[in-house]
């Protein structure tokens, strides 16, 4: 009977795998259309994740500081404080950020095209590359233009007659009040999956223990490693940012390179991607920099390939020490590969869970080594 079932098992899974197969194209869309309905709650988890990890904290410290007294208020205020703790970063980064920004690009559009003069000539002897500057040169001249006579006229042509203009503004807005409306939404689904934590787990283990009994020590287990290595990278991915961003923007401000307070949390932010990000961080931050003062640029990147290695060899390696516990070669080959097939979105989660991985891997490699001695040891007793 045993082996009947087995079969049927067996026979059922195949035709499932062989279905997906043939209609891989409506399933995939099926579940494209799943994971858009399901988007605020997904954000809402991600969110609720994220601050959970700052909760528990707060909640051991509000432990501490009141000792047992007033445990009806902790959560509330620990979910406070964490929210508070979050989007404050993020409203400081861009108080920081948003103006500079303006002004870079303001002095962009006003004196980029006669910045660019005295790097023209030095570069008369290499032809194509003075060629290229020259192009730079010339678009920037296009745009020098009075920006509020450009505005008035594309308004113009939004509501005289430009159909497909107003069309296109039209999706931009409704795709804007999309996004706000995920995150409203996301964002109370998050306050309820903090506030009822617990008894949320407790129901979720109570259902895995009674639908599928034999699996939950499996399932509980997958679940601890995936957390571990999840909460230990964000932790040290944040911790290693405003490490990075703090040492860029004091060089900066010491080597007197323009938009120091503004290239600081770009570098810091852009650092929680593995890898990759260091160097979309130093892209964007020179162009910056180019934009007002374009022989600062070498000095900059001289300095941030210093503060990289050193971040490389001795700040990263002490912060993370063996939490993630994954090779440098996992990290590069989960990187790429996550980063090629989800976008950037995979080279931000590939390394966690290819730790997780890593980490299950091992210890099933470590025990069936076990076991194995063990039986030779057996046998040699015999």
């Amino acid at each position: 009977m045993k082996t009947k079932n087995k079969y049927v098992s067996f026979g059922l899974m195949v035709f499932v795998l062989y279905m997906i197969y043939l209609y891989w194209r409506p399933f995939v869309g099926l579940l494209g259309t799943f994971v858009g309905a399901a988007s605020p709650m997904i954000f809402g988890l991600v969110l609720a994740y994220v601050v959970n990890i700052i909760m528990i904290r707060y909640e051991a410290l509000y432990k501490k500081l009141f000792k047992g007294k007033g445990e009806k208020a902790r959560r509330a205020v620990c979910i406070l404080l964490s929210l508070v703790s979050v989007f404050g970063f993020f409203a400081i980064m861009a108080a920081l950020i948003a103006p500079q920004i303006v002004n870079a690009i303001m002095t962009l559009i006003k004196h980029g095209s006669s910045s660019l003069t005295p790097f023209i000539k030095k570069l008369s002897k290499y032809p194509q590359a003075a060629e290229k500057l020259k192009e730079l040169q010339a678009f920037l001249s296009s745009g020098t233009g009075s920006v509020s006579s450009q505005a008035s006229h594309f308004l113009r042509q939004i509501f005289t007659g430009g159909s497909t203009i107003f069309k296109k503004v039209t999706d931009i807005l409704s795709s804007i009040v999309s996004v706000f409306a995920t995150i409203l939404f996301g964002f109370i689904f998050s306050l309820y999956l903090l506030g009822g934590k617990e008894r949320l787990q407790d129901q979720l283990c109570r259902l895995i223990k009674a639908y599928i009994p034999k699996a939950y020590d499996p399932i509980m287990y997958v679940a601890h490693v995936f957390d571990h290595a999840f909460s230990n990278f964000v932790i040290c991915k944040v911790t290693d940012g405003i490490i990075l961003g703090v040492l860029t923007t004091i060089g900066c401000l010491i080597l007197r390179i323009p938009y120091a307070v503004m290239v600081g949390p770009i570098i810091g932010i852009t650092a929680l991607v593995p890898i990759v990000g260091a160097y979309m961080g130093a892209l964007v931050s020179a162009f910056l920099i180019f934009t007002s003062k374009p022989s600062a640029v070498i000095v900059f990147l001289i300095y941030y390939v210093i503060l990289q290695q050193v971040d490389d060899n001795v700040i990263y390696p002490r912060i993370v020490g063996s939490s993630l516990g994954l090779p440098a070669i996992w990290t590069l080959a989960s990187v790429t590969v996550f980063g090629s097939v989800f976008g950037l979105a995979g080279m931000i989660l590939g390394v966690p869970i290819t730790s997780a991985l890593y980490t299950m891997i091992s210890e099933n490699v470590h025990k069936r080594e076990a076991k194995a001695k063990q039986l030779e040891v057996k046998k040699k007793v015999r």
